[in-house]
């Protein structure tokens, strides 16, 4: 299942660069990141290595995970990818459009910090240790696109995702494990 997580982005121009150009790191390893989701709120850890042989071949950079709107850059041409020991940067060219101009002008004022990415776990990817409530990723199978957003939250993961955490809660032999099923439906069925 397609999966998004938040990050940052950053209007500066490397060495040499012309144009509007963005740089960030849209994927950090080993950095314990609360997710939030309709179960309740995990752990989620990327382990050092979970991008290593993912397909970055044809992802695309986005404003606000609008599909309708042309991409704002597309790997390998205007987006580059690097891997490094600290997880995955980025350098993406802005077309000289009106919407490349504002994207880079709000990152480049901060108005903008927040970037998500969409990707794909793979079978076995991943585990979830329900007695410390953490996710660890440990294979990324794909990465479709990132996104620059307005608000970096972060959204639900997949069914995959839910029915992993699920499965665990059930092996854990504990007697609590009952009671706080139910406290979270009761979090999960009052009003906003």
């Amino acid at each position: 299942m397609k999966e998004l997580r938040i990050a940052e982005i950053r209007a500066e121009a490397p060495a040499g660069a012309e144009g509007l150009v963005l740089t960030g790191r849209p994927v950090v390893y080993d950095q314990p990141t609360v997710i939030k989701d309709k179960f309740g709120e995990y752990t989620e850890v990327i382990r050092r290595g979970a991008l290593e042989g993912a397909d970055l071949s044809d992802t695309r950079l986005l404003y606000n995970h609008d599909l309708s709107k042309i991409p704002l850059a597309r790997s390998p041409k205007t987006m580059r990818f690097k891997l490094d020991p600290a997880g995955l940067t980025m350098t993406a060219e802005l077309p000289e459009t009106e919407e490349g101009k504002s994207v880079y002008t709000a990152v480049k004022r901060g108005d903008l910090s927040g970037m998500s990415f969409a990707f794909k776990v793979p079978k076995g990817g991943s585990t979830f240790d329900a007695k410390t409530n953490t996710r660890t990723i440990t294979k990324i199978e794909k990465i479709y696109e990132c996104s620059i957003v307005p608000f970096p939250a972060y959204p639900q993961t997949s069914v995959e995702a839910r029915a992993a955490i699920e499965g665990a809660w059930a092996k854990l032999k504990d007697p609590r494990r009952d009671e706080l099923r139910i406290k979270v439906n009761q979090i999960l069925r009052r009003p906003l």
